[in-house]
């Protein structure tokens, strides 16, 4: 068992390498990204079981004769798969596995008529349909979602309506459509199935989180006003550096975010404040909160952060203006003071 673990690992890392760029892109990128973080380990591990050589862990086996101890190439492998496939073509299993293997390498038309032979031979198999519907977005070089990718998903979804990569995929093709409130629907569901601390929880809980902001559920405010809904408040000034303020377009939003210490990743709390005039005060307060269940006041100490994006959009970019990240005793200060000067590199 400690070898499938150790092995799990070790795929795992290049898979971080390859997505880390990705994840710090455009939303196509981000979303290519933690789709190639989520299949990379385990399509190795399922390519590996089918034709790699389990026995050669025990050490025994290694001396003995007829082993053989070069490991072929990942190209090797997928090539010794294919032609296995075409000696025994009607093996559903080996094309969901040579279909999965060829995605992991991003040869996605390859990719999409072996998941096509697996869907066939193995129909109303969710898993088969889920796989195949991300084959087929990936091999159309489109970041939109054709009406037989959707139908494959929510196909897949009404066989097994928890099925985590077809809620992820299908919140993306919602949230495409305009439609955030059914993709934080569908996030909302797979995020309660997901380790919390997790990078892949985080990665969805960040989406919901511009989901949420597009839908306004982020409480927006102008300029000057306070909203007080519960008892517990925390007041809040903003200044922006005097070199600063005269370059600010009509599109500028500005973001206010609260984290527990130390936290990335989904906020406990957002503002979204669009053209923002300076000084400008604000008060937070338990209905601005992104997590249900949760109280500001439950929390010894917070992380406040301000950004002010040029476009609109809540993911940072270069050329956006931000302050320094402030952490603060929640019930003792009497107020938080945050001076944006810094521009995002």
């Amino acid at each position: 068992m400690s070898f499938w673990i150790l092995t799990l690992a070790l795929l795992a890392i290049p898979a971080a390498i390859m997505s880390w760029p990705l994840l710090a892109g455009s939303a196509w990128e981000r979303i290519t990204g933690v789709l190639l973080l989520l299949s990379m380990p385990l399509a190795g591990l399922m390519l590996y079981q089918q034709i790699g050589t389990p026995a050669a862990i025990n050490p025994a086996a290694i001396n003995s004769p007829g082993t053989v101890a070069p490991q072929a190439s990942m190209d090797d492998l997928v090539a010794g798969l294919q032609q296995r496939m075409t000696e025994n073509p009607d093996d559903a299993e080996g094309w969901l596995v040579l279909g999965r293997s060829l995605k992991a390498m991003q040869r996605y038309a390859e990719a999409e008529s072996a998941l096509t032979h697996a869907n066939r031979l193995l129909a109303g198999n969710p898993m088969i349909m889920v796989e195949l519907a991300e084959a087929r977005l990936f091999a159309s070089g489109k970041p939109t979602f054709g009406p037989d990718i959707l139908q494959l998903l929510e196909g897949a979804l009404k066989i097994d309506p928890s099925y985590q990569k077809g809620l992820w995929l299908l919140g993306i093709a919602a949230a495409q459509d305009g439609d955030d409130g059914r993709a934080i629907s569908l996030w909302q569901k797979l995020l309660g199935q997901l380790d919390p601390a997790s990078a892949t929880a985080q990665a969805v809980a960040g989406q919901i989180e511009l989901a949420r902001v597009r839908t306004g559920q982020a409480k927006t405010e102008q300029a000057g006003t306070e909203q007080a809904v519960t008892d517990f408040t925390l007041p809040v000034n903003i200044t922006l550096a005097n070199e600063l303020a005269g370059t600010l377009p009509e599109s500028a939003v500005l973001f206010v975010f609260i984290r527990p210490v130390g936290e990335k990743g989904m906020p406990l709390a957002v503002k979204r404040i669009p053209a923002p005039r300076f000084p400008l005060s604000m008060t937070f307060s338990d209905a601005d909160l992104l997590r249900p269940g949760s109280a500001l006041e439950n929390f010894a100490a917070l992380d406040i952060s301000a950004r002010i994006s040029l476009t609109g959009v809540a993911n940072i970019a270069s050329g956006d203006y931000q302050a320094e990240t402030l952490s603060f005793n929640t019930h003792s200060t009497q107020g938080i003071a945050l001076h944006i000067t810094q521009r995002v590199p």
